[in-house]
């Protein structure tokens, strides 16, 4: 729960919310949400949190899957600890990161 919204955390940090079934929050850098809303703005929207742009909100029935992917993999990657993205990234079968 994130201030009464369901959220995605890795290792206690939040990287993605869901406010309603229809919608996604990406928490993602200034220029890749601005990117997201100039490419289609009819899917991506800016969400701000106060004075700070905090995420892009992506309508989920209008999205394309595998770029909404890209973006929760990134912001994913960029909360994660270090030896998780590693791991995330090792090729399979490889075993655990050292």
């Amino acid at each position: 729960d994130h201030h009464g919204i369901p959220s995605f955390r890795v290792r206690g940090r939040i990287f993605a919310s869901v406010p309603d079934d229809r919608h996604l929050r990406i928490m993602a850098p200034e220029e890749e949400i601005r990117a997201a809303v100039a490419e289609d703005p009819a899917v991506y929207a800016e969400f701000w949190w106060g004075s700070r742009l905090a995420c892009v909100v992506v309508e989920l029935d209008r999205a394309d899957p595998d770029q909404v992917a890209e973006l929760v993999t990134d912001a994913w990657r960029r909360r994660a600890p270090a030896r998780l993205v590693r791991a995330l990234d090792a090729p399979p079968g490889s075993g655990p990161p050292a």
